[in-house]
């Protein structure tokens, strides 16, 4: 009950409700061309969002920086490495405009050690929205008629379309290319430290806690911080 009136009290004074959304886009290469998603980048950028891109070393080798901000229509890039906990705190949500076999194939893999990947799979567990343009993993898509390679067996077919089908089970979405997205901001559940919180801290033989930003903390968990000797800092 008290968690529940804690969240309340946050939502009503939340400042970010008008604000302009924040969307971090990451962005590797596939095999069938990469086009639906370049385009999808650039119909963003007319879009009231604040919209920042990472893309794979991978791909920086097969298009220089210069080519990809002329084929997004974008200027506003980050590496990969500097995407920290603390800065995908700072985004709405995370976009996928380029679903490729191995990216698909490490996410429902949960491959944390692929720098992509692991953003994806801490914004989820924060929380944050991912979304993704699925002509990259949909073999009925219209663009893999124009490129060909609608021809393969019913059985690889069918295996795309289950790993389409779990990515949705991860909670991610999956939009058509004509498909306008609503990007609005969306009121996370925020994380509410409380005594137990603290004495399972304690428990661990830890002097401090780090709380993310927005993180609502109870009365008793300061009391009981205090009491241990436990610093809460606020990221």
């Amino acid at each position: 009950m008290a968690k529940n009136t804690l969240q309340e009290l946050y939502l009503r004074n939340d400042s970010c409700r008008d604000r302009k959304p924040h969307i971090l886009a990451l962005l590797t290469s596939h095999m069938i061309g990469m086009e639906p998603g370049f385009s999808y980048l650039k119909k963003l950028t007319k879009e009231d969002i604040t919209l920042r891109m990472a893309a794979e070393k991978e791909m920086l080798k097969q298009f220089p920086l210069q080519e990809l901000v002329f084929l997004t229509g974008n200027d506003d890039w980050i590496s990969p490495a500097a995407v920290h906990d603390q800065s995908i705190d700072h985004f709405d949500e995370i976009f996928l405009p380029i679903l490729s076999f191995s990216l698909i194939t490490d996410i429902l893999s949960l491959n944390e050690k692929r720098p992509l990947v692991q953003i994806i799979l801490k914004g989820l567990l924060k929380g944050k929205r991912v979304t993704a343009l699925k002509s990259g993993g949909d073999p009925f898509s219209q663009y893999w008629k124009l490129k060909g390679m609608d021809k393969g067996p019913d059985l690889l077919k069918r295996k795309l379309g289950q790993h389409m089908a779990e990515l949705k089970m991860l909670g991610i979405r999956l939009i058509d290319f004509n498909e306008q997205a609503d990007f609005a901001v969306q009121h996370l559940k925020k994380t509410v430290i409380t005594d137990e919180s603290v004495r399972f801290a304690h428990l661990n033989m830890l002097d401090e806690i780090a709380v993310p930003k927005g993180a609502i903390i109870t009365p008793l968990a300061r009391d009981t911080a205090k009491e241990l000797k436990i610093e809460i800092i606020l990221l």
